[in-house]
């Protein structure tokens, strides 16, 4: 009876072991059926200092549900912020469970490997690392175009571009542009995303009131994250090298009637165009009609237009200023002035009063043919008859 208590036992042994051992074989079988399936950072590539997340998603290709124990992320040099899955769960067959951890790249620019590990219960591991990128480039600025010099009160186009150097997209992208005495339009400009390798153009309207200097700062975020680039443009003013320059020749004065006459050529010398050029005389003279003002129009650089423009002066006056006008293709009023020599009013200006000599000496011939035509007739009434 010993004896067979004895085998029994030993039976019963071997059944448990056998049992033991095909459950955990069929565990590790059904948790080898577990893949990592997709894997998402979110920003793409990290700036060290960023805060961001990764998202693992794993699915059970086989056919039985596998229990898992634990599921956690570690690394040595990223810091995970979040905690890790420490509820027991079940992966049903052909199911998928998605994983959310927060980390943040405190670390300098480089590649590293997180490692996203599942703990099945009585399994095994699945341990897979992950590629995080972390790059330190920030957005480019760049000016395109812009004045040699600029001229206080005229508008000016400055064009810059925003490039963006980095291996991913950022987002929220904001040019924000500012300086003291600088009137700006827009104040703001919305870029939006910018991906990897592209770049935008940002025209910005300029009207200064004194020398400064143009900052401009652009916002961005990566991810959740904040960061800015900034580039200081000066603002120098100065005498344009393109802008109208109309200039006045072939000047004449003539003092006539109570009154001084001016007539000349107005011509662009500048690059751009002179557009509605009045001509007029300056302080120390008042206009008068009939040529008050001289509406010229507008001038094409190199082109001229004769003008004329009528005024009376005080006595002993010897200099007066004629004032040009203009303005430019965006309605900014500019003046230049040109100091002209007029005679006194008292000897008659600059041509005397009267006739002109051809017509006097035409005059006098005329009345020496008069005169002898007179005399002629005269003579031949007296003759004796014959």
């Amino acid at each position: 009876m010993r004896t067979l208590n004895l085998v029994l036992a030993v039976l019963l042994l071997l059944t448990g072991c056998a049992i033991s051992g095909v459950s955990a074989q069929t565990s590790s079988d059904a948790a080898a059926q577990v893949t990592v399936t997709g894997v998402t950072l979110d920003p793409g590539v990290f700036i060290e200092e960023d805060v961001g997340t990764i998202t693992v998603e794993i699915t059970n290709n086989g056919a039985e549900s596998v229990p898992i124990r634990r599921v956690t992320m570690y690394d040595a040099d990223i810091s995970i912020l979040s905690s890790s899955y420490d509820t027991s769960m079940y992966l049903g067959a052909g199911n998928t469970m998605t994983f959310v951890f927060t980390v943040q790249a405190g670390v300098p620019q480089g590649i590293y490997y997180p490692t996203f590990s599942v703990d099945f219960r009585n399994a095994g591991y699945l341990r897979y690392p992950v590629e995080l990128r972390v790059e330190n480039d920030p957005l480019k600025i760049s000016v395109l175009s812009k004045p040699d010099t600029f001229a206080a009160g005229k508008k000016d186009t400055v064009v810059i571009a925003v490039g963006n150097p980095r291996s991913d997209m950022v987002n929220g992208v904001v040019v924000d542009p500012s300086g003291n005495g600088l009137d700006i339009t827009p104040s703001s400009y919305f870029v939006g995303n910018l991906g990897s390798d592209e770049s935008v153009q940002v025209p910005l309207t300029i009207t200064p009131s004194d020398n400064s200097v143009l900052t401009i700062l652009v916002n961005y975020k990566n991810g959740v994250n904040n960061h800015q680039s900034s580039l200081q443009v000066p603002i120098r003013l100065g005498a344009s090298k393109l802008q109208a320059n109309p200039i006045l020749s072939n000047i004449q004065v003539v003092y006539e009637n109570g009154k001084y006459s001016v007539t000349g050529d107005v011509t662009n010398a500048g690059l751009q165009v002179a557009n509605s050029v009045v001509v007029t005389s300056g302080d120390g003279a008042t206009p008068v009609a009939p040529y008050q003002q001289y509406v010229v129009g507008s001038l094409q650089p190199d082109d001229f237009s004769s003008f004329e423009v009528t005024f009376t002066a005080p006595d002993n006056t010897s200099t007066i200023p004629l004032a040009v006008q203009f303005k430019d293709a965006d309605g900014n009023q500019f003046e230049q002035t040109t100091m002209v020599e007029i005679p006194p009013a008292s000897t008659g200006g600059g041509e005397a009063p009267g006739f002109p000599l051809p017509v006097i000496v035409l005059l006098v011939v005329l009345a020496v043919v008069i005169a002898g035509v007179v005399w002629y007739s005269w003579r031949k009434s007296h003759e004796p008859s014959p």
